[in-house]
């Protein structure tokens, strides 16, 4: 295969990302795949077993009850192979707090890591937010997992550490909950 097409194929596989607008019996499907290609490096807070159907599903209910509320946005990455990503971004409802949105559930395919997927879905984050006048964003990682360094490499700095975040087979995990402003996290992406 030639250069010019190998760069093709590269292109038609690469995740196409979108909003979700609701969550569906195929979404439910995507998902579990999704946190089940991670679960045994422990990609997934929260999931120490593989996700079985019935959680599955009522993860997605969940989800798009939280979508139809109005204060939750979901983006998913797909390719023709299957889901590639997921990251749910949730708005404070909190009307002192609207500047701010949470992130979780980020989770991607091992087939997509270190492909500039999560660059790409920051991209879109930061779009989104910036249309919503969301200006600051959370999240919150189990302390020196690879989700952990990858919120460091994007500019995530830790505002506080729980000794007691997550018990994994018996065993305590500290916890760091981060924090960085939208614009920042543009400037981090050559967006500015």
């Amino acid at each position: 295969m030639n250069t010019s097409n190998a760069l093709k194929t590269l292109a038609h596989n690469a995740p196409q990302l979108h909003w979700l607008h609701h969550a569906d019996s195929d979404t439910a499907l995507d998902i579990m795949a999704l946190i089940n290609s991670t679960v045994k490096d422990g990609g997934v807070l929260g999931y120490e077993h593989e996700m079985t159907i019935d959680q599955g599903v009522q993860f997605t209910n969940a989800l798009q009850e939280r979508i139809q509320g109005g204060n939750t946005h979901a983006l998913l990455g797909r390719t023709s192979e299957g889901p590639a990503c997921l990251v749910i971004l949730s708005r404070s409802s909190m009307p002192n707090c609207r500047h701010i949105a949470d992130l979780s559930k980020g989770v991607v395919h091992p087939s997509h890591r270190g492909s500039g997927l999560v660059a790409r879905a920051f991209r879109e984050i930061v779009r989104l937010c910036k249309e919503q006048g969301i200006e600051l964003l959370t999240l919150d990682v189990r302390e020196g997992t690879r989700a952990h360094r990858l919120w460091q490499r994007f500019g995530f700095q830790s505002y506080g550490v729980l000794e007691d975040y997550a018990r994994v087979n018996g065993i305590k995990h500290r916890g760091h909950y981060m924090a960085q402003s939208v614009e920042n996290l543009a400037l981090q992406l050559n967006l500015n």
